[in-house]
């Protein structure tokens, strides 16, 4: 049945060089008594204008002559007269000032037919499709040939073709009564809707009027070829319009003739790619979505994933893809995860990069966070911290200020001190600090708080900050060391001692730094007992030397030994890295 309708539509559509059907002889409105009635209700009831898509002309002299002439009770109806006139020669922004003129003085002009039918003439003409559809959408336009007209133009403007599809029958009339160059455009949007609905064997029947050296028309028809089968036709049409078209209508040609060239392999990616970076073209038109479309495929074929996602992110950013805009997505996504995951190491700042100027694209959710919770890992491991950072502070914005964030916000501080900026890790704390965590993310935050001021040499707040915060004391023990609070240190790195058993280097430290600071109190009996409970642990080990001359009683102290003990002693002083200490 559709198939049926088109090809009336087409032989019916190749008939418009034919005589116009006869016009209609509507009585103008000027032919209602005027009186005191307004000029909406006059118009309301008078015939609408231009069923066999001709306009009323006047020159503009006598359009003009008879404004400067009129009444308040006649000036509405030569404002009428002109817009009407103004829209015959095709001077749309015209008529559109004078028709919003006339709604200014009445608003309830607005609500009238004719009146809407004009304004949704200039208002397409002017491509503002969008509202010139909605000017159209009223009951008394749904079967005006002149409506239907302008309606399939507006439709295929935003890619409505169901919609121009039902508006095409209806607008016969006014095509086919249009003098033959004024039939152009409305030819044209015909033979787009037959093509976006499947139907390319009616394009040239709908074209024919347009003769064959119409270079839009060519466009269409080649478009039409291509659909049929036909190679060479198509590229024949393509290079004619190469030759005659516009600057738009040669850069469609052109882009469409390497999509040909790319799908028959007669241009290989690299080469397609280098073929398409040439072309020009007007930013956000159809041109561009097609060979936004063709690079995508283009990369694909190159295994080159940025590009990909470079062209695939342009269209969805940027371009009303209607149905296929969920799947474009999901596609996208795919692309940017793989190319995050496949990254290798010395790699893994690019793929931040990528991650960062497409992070618009990411999955919503779990998916997305575990997604950059994986970069941010990789991202700390090659000791990129700031990156790491602010990779998570994106996840950690977009999520709603509630107890749930804790955990994040504890790693991008962390991360945020691990890149030696405490300022920034502070305020990343305190932007949540009225959320009501629970005790143990609450505890973890006052460490990583009072780490941060200790960096920025704020000993006593960090100190009070730690007073009987659990899991704090390997921070409490380093700050205490550092201001050499000899005795407090002593008293906390106590419990800190490892027990007797092999020593690695951090347990090496702990038992050395005790014993500076019971030699700095005088402790002596202490550091007996660190000697007889770390002397056969020290036995062999590079370190020996400085626990010895710590721990020896004070009558044997060798002053041989002192220089070297020192020299083992002085990296004691260097503070803890912090993953020692908020571990």
């Amino acid at each position: 049945m559709i198939k049926a309708r088109f090809s009336l539509l087409a032989a019916a559509l190749a008939l418009t060089g034919a005589a116009p059907l006869p016009a209609p002889d509507p009585a103008t409105p000027t032919a209602v008594p005027q009186r005191t009635l307004a000029f909406a209700a006059i118009l309301a009831e008078s015939p609408l204008p231009a069923r066999d898509g001709r306009w009323s002309s006047l020159s503009d002299s006598a359009a003009w002559h008879a404004i400067a002439r009129a009444t308040p009770q006649t000036r509405q109806p030569a404002r009428w007269a002109l817009a009407q006139s103004l829209i015959a020669r095709a001077r749309m922004a015209d008529a559109t000032g004078v028709l919003d003129t006339m709604r200014a003085d009445d608003s309830a002009l607005a609500l009238t037919a004719a009146w809407q039918l004009a304004h949704g003439v200039t208002l397409t003409a002017l491509d503002r499709p969008a509202e010139a559809l909605r000017a159209l959408d009223t009951p008394l336009l749904d079967t005006h040939p002149e409506a239907c007209a302008w309606r399939v133009r507006a439709a295929v403007a935003i890619q409505d073709i169901a919609g121009a599809t039902r508006a095409m029958q209806c607008a016969l009339p006014a095509i086919t009564g249009r003098p033959r160059a004024a039939q152009r455009p409305f030819l044209l949007a015909c033979a787009d809707v037959a093509l976006a609905s499947g139907h390319p064997g009616d394009v040239a029947r709908m074209l024919v009027a347009l003769g064959d050296s119409d270079p839009a028309a060519n466009l269409r028809r080649a478009h039409a070829a291509r659909a049929l089968g036909d190679r060479a036709g198509t590229r024949l049409l393509l290079q004619r319009v190469e030759i005659g078209g516009t600057p738009a209508e040669r850069a469609e040609a052109t882009v469409a003739l390497i999509e040909d060239r790319f799908a028959t392999g007669d241009l290989d990616p690299t080469a397609a790619d280098r073929a398409l970076a040439k072309v020009a073209f007007w930013r956000g038109g159809a041109v561009e979505r097609q060979a936004l479309s063709l690079r995508w495929r283009i990369a694909d074929a190159r295994h080159d994933p940025r590009a990909a996602l470079a062209a695939g992110a342009t269209l969805f950013r940027y371009f009303d893809l209607g149905d296929q805009t969920a799947p474009t997505l999901l596609r996208l996504q795919k692309t940017l995860s793989e190319t995050i995951d496949t990254a290798a190491e010395d790699r893994i700042g690019v793929a931040a990069g990528v991650f960062w100027d497409y992070r618009d694209l990411l999955p919503g959710g779990g998916e997305g966070e575990t997604i950059a919770a994986r970069l941010a890992d990789r991202l700390a491991h090659a000791g990129l911290y700031a990156r790491a950072a602010d990779l998570l502070r994106f996840l950690l914005d977009r999520r709603p200020a509630d107890a749930a964030t804790g955990p994040l916000s504890i790693r991008v501080a962390e991360l945020d001190l691990l890149a030696d900026a405490p300022e920034r890790s502070l305020r990343t704390l305190r932007a949540g600090q009225a959320i009501a965590f629970p005790d143990d993310i609450r505890a973890r935050r006052r460490t990583i708080e009072a780490a941060a001021l200790y960096r920025l040499g704020k000993v006593p707040e960090a100190l009070a900050l730690l007073d009987g915060a659990p899991g704090s004391a390997a921070l409490r023990n380093d700050i205490l060391w550092q201001k050499r609070d000899w005795a407090g240190f002593a008293a906390g790195n106590a419990a800190a001692l490892p027990a007797s058993r092999p020593l690695n280097a951090a347990d090496q430290t702990a038992v050395l730094r005790q014993a500076v600071a019971l030699s700095r109190t005088g402790n002596r009996a202490a550091l007996a007992g660190l000697r007889t409970r770390y002397g056969a642990g020290f036995a062999g080990l590079p370190s020996h030397d400085a626990f010895d001359f710590l721990t020896a009683p004070a009558a044997t102290l060798d002053p041989a030994k002192a220089d070297k003990a020192f020299a083992k002693l002085a990296s004691l002083d260097a503070p803890l890295p912090l993953a020692e200490l908020m571990r």
